[in-house]
């Protein structure tokens, strides 16, 4: 007989057993205590996170909830994180994955989070109401590239140490991600922890011995995942001397669409860029979560002055006010003459809203309407690679 719990503390390691097991038979070997130390690592008090059917005592299948916290431009948000989603190959087709993830999302509706993001194939969680949403831009910056482009910069200022939370400049490093638009999500505590998911190597960045930024590199370096600097135009000789420090061929970044110095700096010397989705997204709160990013937008952009008003199906009813580039954002009660400029699906939301199809696509609504203030969407939604599960 199956039973449908919650973890305890006494499943710690058997949690821990069973997503090892899981994901190294399905792809190359894991070990999540030292993939996800905020979650598996020592000490992890996580496990009331998870969702579990056991048969018999022994997990068969398992699917986690992180609740994580953060600050977009002001407002708090409360995302879940939905990850290590996982079935025993003996279990497969009894229907445990489908009951865990109803489960968890009838606890993410009821339990005030904002919205929720996962990874996965598209249509698997189209089911649960998840869309590819939100925009990151990726950039693949060449030694050619550095050469010519870089090649009379002087970089020999700038050097790496490891960042952990022992080092003389960790309080710096945390004070410059607490700074920046989007922050709240790692505690002073677990910041050098989540930092290292995904075997993620942070190191700090310093010029002539004095703390300038941090970066968050893949394990081989080549893929920067995170890079805060307190000047962003020291961004080209770090580059520089990053490619150099780590002996690399290319650097690829991930940059989001708000941060629009690096892009201005990475999209003037790289060799390619592309743009695409971020994550697989459902919204809860479409008030709460389109204030927070467009504030987040016109932290960078004059947005035009406008009032529009969206009704979602089965969801909200969203004023919208931008004057002076002030974003005021309300949530409407339907009726008592409230009225909609525009109703929208929930997938039409997504895309339009959250989505840089939006753009270019003109097969939803939003992209077709021509009352909408100019520039308003997309929006910029995205979540930090290491601050997800």
């Amino acid at each position: 007989m199956e039973q449908y719990v919650k973890g305890t503390p006494a499943d710690a390691q058997d949690i821990v057993d069973f997503a090892d097991f899981i994901f190294s038979k399905d792809a190359a070997p894991h070990d999540f205590s030292q993939m996800l130390p905020k979650l598996y690592g020592d000490g992890a008090d996580t496990q009331q996170y998870h969702y579990l059917v056991k048969e018999d005592g022994r997990i068969k299948a398992m699917v986690c909830v992180l609740p994580v916290h953060l600050n977009v431009a002001g407002i708090e948000l409360k995302l879940a994180c939905i990850g290590t989603v996982s079935v025993h190959p003996r279990a497969r087709g009894k229907g445990y994955m489908k009951k865990l993830m109803s489960m968890a999302i009838e606890d993410i509706q009821s339990e005030g989070y904002s919205f929720s993001l996962l990874g996965g194939q598209r249509q698997r969680y189209e089911y649960f109401g998840y869309e590819p949403a939100g925009i990151k831009l990726n950039f693949t910056l060449t030694e050619d590239n550095i050469r010519h482009k870089y090649g009379g910069l002087d970089a020999s200022g700038i050097s790496f140490e490891p960042l952990s939370s022992n080092s003389s400049q960790f309080d710096d490093a945390h004070q410059l991600y607490e700074q920046g638009i989007v922050s709240g999500a790692r505690s002073k505590e677990q910041f050098a922890s989540i930092l290292r998911s995904w075997h993620i190597k942070p190191l700090v960045i310093l010029h002539h011995h004095k703390f300038v930024g941090y970066v968050a590199i893949s394990k081989d370096g080549g893929n920067v995942h995170e890079i805060e600097l307190v000047d962003p135009a020291l961004l080209p000789i770090v580059c520089k001397a990053l490619i150099a420090y780590k002996k690399l061929s290319v650097l690829h970044f991930t940059v989001p669409a708000y941060d629009r110095d690096k892009i201005s700096l990475l999209g003037d010397a790289s060799e390619f860029y592309s743009t695409s989705y971020d994550h697989n997204y459902m919204i809860l709160d479409y008030a709460l979560v389109i204030e927070a990013f467009m504030k987040c937008k016109a932290r960078n952009v004059k947005l035009q002055d406008g009032r529009f008003v969206i009704g979602i199906e089965g969801s909200d009813v969203v004023e919208i006010v931008v004057q002076d580039n002030q974003v005021v954002v309300n949530k409407l009660t339907e009726g008592a003459g409230i009225q909609a400029d525009l109703w929208l699906s929930k997938r039409e939301a997504m895309s339009g809203i959250f989505s840089s199809l939006s753009e270019f696509a003109n097969w939803n609504s939003l992209s077709r309407n021509t009352n909408i203030p100019q520039g308003w969407f997309p929006l910029p939604l995205y979540v930090p690679p290491v601050d997800g599960c």
